[in-house]
């Protein structure tokens, strides 16, 4: 078995957790000092054209590398304070009437981060605001620039809203990885319990069935027959010692397989489990199995016939469950009665064939997600069938059909 780590329960929408650092200060502020000369150099053309504008100065220098230096270092942390920063130093910048240039830019990422590291609601109403005041910046700025401030002002408004729209899409598809990818944990762990919880059934069930109908022996014949008890008491120290041992060794495969998947620190291989705990479960472990079961007072024919093939690993184990499934619904369910077990093989399967002359119906409610539910759902995992019923004359019938080892002989 194969586990997977617990599924975290955060917030798949919250933002990544990203530090500031005197690195990233660094970078930003020699970016800033970067743009700075871009920006100085964006000028030339601009002070030489028909409009006025204001040449770069030591305050329209600060305002530059503040915008960049803060959009390096605050807005991957900060996304939605960053962007009001950002844009009050990009807007004010520009209401001064400085020339046009890349510290523009900052007011664009500054709107992609917000998209993407924040939820739609509150990213669309704080980003529909900032394009709306920035757009009001740009009318104001160009009103007695150019004849259609307007028209300048709703393209500025939508170089804003593209790269939010880009960054809300980015935050989508990553969203929903991660939905799917919690998604298939849960569905793996699920998958995982209910193969445990149908371990559990198989061993657990059946001993308990055989130690109960032992223990019934030995309660009618405790005075009469002190012999056959004592026999019983020993067959339940032996049955539940046996259960116990595969249910331990079980167990200590599931903490291993779980720890190595989840713990930092690599966990201990578990002692292996005794060979009558790990061992034989299979068609050579039945004969055992049918032991067992006649030790409880359940008497049962095993007929095994020879088989040109075998089955597949897989398949071999399943017919072992199979039996011990239905024998232990007949010892729960039939009342007094004996019980055939027949394993043989057709042209294409190994068929296995449990039945009982006992009460006969269902030995379980509809809809349960053990018992025969579960027999058929370990049966069909492996390629078989299986087909279970009352018989004609009375009492019950199970008959599995599972797929032979290809190329054996």
């Amino acid at each position: 078995m194969t586990h997977a780590p617990a599924v975290d329960g955060g917030d798949p929408w919250a933002a990544p957790r990203v530090r500031s650092s005197p690195v990233r200060l660094a970078v930003g502020l020699g970016l800033g000092l970067v743009v700075l000369v871009a920006a100085r150099m964006a000028q030339i053309p601009q002070v030489n054209g028909p409009h006025e504008i204001r040449r770069l100065d030591v305050w329209g220098g600060l305002l530059i590398v503040a915008a960049v230096t803060l959009t390096v270092t605050l807005l991957p942390t900060s996304p939605l304070p960053s962007l009001v920063i950002v844009l009050l130093l990009v807007d004010g910048y520009l209401l001064l009437r400085y020339p046009y240039g890349p510290v523009q830019l900052c007011s664009v990422v500054a709107m992609y981060a917000v998209g993407r590291r924040r939820r739609f609601g509150p990213s669309l109403l704080i980003c529909g605001a900032a394009a709306v005041v920035t757009s009001g910046t740009i009318y104001v700025r160009l009103a007695s620039e150019v004849d259609l401030p307007w028209a300048l002002a709703l393209a500025w408004a939508g170089w804003l809203i593209v790269p939010w729209l880009l960054g809300t899409l980015v935050q989508t598809v990553a969203v929903g990885r991660e939905r799917t990818r919690r998604h298939l944990i849960a569905q793996g762990a699920m998958e995982e319990r209910v193969k445990l919880a149908a371990e559990v059934h198989d061993v657990a069930g059946h001993g308990f069935a055989l130690v109960a109908m032992q223990a019934g022996v030995a309660l009618l014949d405790f005075e009469t027959k002190p012999e056959q008890a004592r026999r019983s008491l020993e067959a339940i120290q032996t049955t539940s010692s046996k259960s116990l041992a595969a249910l331990r060794g079980m167990l200590d495969t599931f903490h291993h397989e779980l720890g190595s998947a989840t713990a930092a620190q690599p966990v201990a291989e578990p002692a292996p489990a005794p060979v009558e705990a790990r061992d034989r479960v299979g068609l050579s472990g039945l004969v055992d199995l049918v032991d067992q079961v006649r030790a409880g007072g359940l008497p049962v024919r095993l007929d095994i016939c020879d088989l040109v093939r075998s089955p597949d690993a897989e398949a071999d184990v399943v017919s072992y469950r199979v039996v011990q499934e239905s024998l232990t619904n007949v010892l729960r369910h039939a009342g007094p009665t004996t019980a055939e077990v027949t394993v043989e093989q057709d042209e294409e399967s190994l068929v296995i064939r449990v039945q009982d002359r006992g009460r006969g119906g269902s030995p379980e409610p509809h809809g349960s997600a053990r018992g025969l539910a579960g027999m058929r759902r370990r049966v069909e995992a492996v390629g078989g069938s299986i087909t279970a019923g009352p018989r004609d004359g009375g009492g019950f019938r199970v008959e599995a059909r599972l797929p032979m080892a290809k190329g054996s002989a």
